[in-house]
This record gives structure tokens, sequence and C-alpha cells, in this order.
């Protein structure tokens, strides 16, 4: 299967790795259930790094395209393309209002408890991570395109950071589903400097260990990007 992958060459090569994949399984060359080679070997094949390769199948992924399975590889999804190609022009028009409702108030519900058991449970690498991803955010400002993953790295420490491995995988299941969200809600640059701030204030609360503070800016945030979100929707309809 190896054979069918072509090297990569030039910058941005993440974004090279999603074409030649998606056009793959665009042209039927890559199958549905079709299992894609170990990380390592298609990284070694398309002459990339390992960090592009997991971008792009973050990228894939959202898009419904790919899916990964715990313990077995990434696999390909049956998709129908039709629906494939407007997901990707336009998001949100896919997320019926009240699914989104839905996947808010599930944030709403999981995200605070997170951030409370943080306070109580965060080691110094715990904090140094959530630190990492913030910093990362700072500098994802140069690079709109690449804005979401860092956000969604802040979240994902945080669940790390509760020691609780169900938390953890949670988090990364609904992944997918918060970046399409975050497409559509960080595109300006003055609502994700706003953003980074309260992700600041998260953390900073959480070095302190004070939960009812944490919680507060969680709630904060979230709200936010509940305005945000619905905001969107609204002009839509």
């Amino acid at each position: 299967m190896t054979e069918m992958f072509v090297e990569l060459q030039n910058t941005r090569v993440y974004e090279k790795i999603v074409v030649q994949i998606r056009k793959l399984i665009e042209d039927g060359t890559l199958k549905p259930n079709d299992r894609l080679p170990s990380e390592r070997e298609l990284a070694k094949k398309l002459g990339c790094s390992r960090t592009s390769l997991r971008e792009a199948c973050r990228v894939l992924e959202s898009e419904g395209l790919i899916v990964s399975k715990a313990g077995g590889g990434r696999f390909v999804q049956q998709v129908d393309q039709r629906l494939t190609v407007k997901y990707r022009v336009n998001p949100v028009d896919m997320i019926e209002k009240t699914a989104v409702m839905h996947f808010l108030e599930a944030r709403e519900a999981l995200e605070p408890k997170i951030v409370e058991l943080a306070c109580e449970r965060a080691t110094e690498k715990d904090i140094a991570k959530i630190e990492s991803a913030l910093k990362t955010m700072e500098e994802k400002l140069k690079y709109p395109e690449e804005k979401v993953d860092a956000d969604s790295n802040f979240h994902l420490a945080l669940a790390e950071a509760t020691q609780n491995f169900v938390f953890v995988s949670l988090m990364e299941v609904n992944l997918n589903l918060y970046r399409q969200v975050r497409k559509q809600t960080l595109t300006s640059t003055d609502r994700y400097t706003e953003s980074l701030q309260e992700h600041k204030d998260v953390l900073e609360a959480i070095k302190e260990g004070d939960k009812e503070k944490a919680v507060r800016a969680m709630h904060t945030h979230l709200q936010h990007l509940a305005n945000n979100v619905l905001g969107l929707i609204s002009e839509k309809e």
C-alpha cells in the first residue's frame, strides 16, 4: 500500500499531506476500511516529520475521512463524497442548531469539572504542559490557519491534569467536533486574543489551586464561545 504515496517537497507539509491522502480517498485508491500504514512508516515514505503527519491526520479526522482506533491505527471511513465537499466548504452549515446547543451544554457540564479536578491534582509537569500550550497559542496569532489546533491542545492538557483517563478520552473523542466549531469562532484576531486571555485566567486559577475561580473562568470562556457560535448560526438563518 505504501507505494501509492509520493514524497513531499517544500513548506506547509501537513497541508500537502492532507491534499494527497484526500485525493487517494476521493479517487478510490484508498477505500473504506483500508488501514493506513503505521505513523513511522508513512512519515518515512512521505519524507515528513511525524508531527506534520499527525497535524494532517487531525484535519482528515475532522473532515470525517479517516478515523483513529485505539491500538489499531488509522482507517479510511465510509463517506459520501458529496457531503464531504459541502462539509469542507461550510462546516457550521452542517451542524443543526439543536446539535450545537447540545454540544455546548455538554461542554458546560464537562469542562468546569475538569478545571476543578485540575486545581486539586495538577502536577508541576501538568502546569508546564498547559503553559506550553498557552505559549503556542500566543505564537499562533501570527499563523491564523493553525490557531484551532493550538486552542485544542490547551483543553486536552487541562483534561490530562485531572489524572483521569476517562476525561482525557472524552476530550480526545470530542476534539474533532471542537475544531469545527472553533474554526468558525476563532477566525477573528480580536476573538482569538480574547479567548487567549480567558485561557490564561483559567491557568492562573489552577496554579493558585482556587477551584471556584477556575470554574468561573471556564464558565466565562464557554459563555463567550456559546455567544459567538449562536451568533454565527443566527447570521446564516
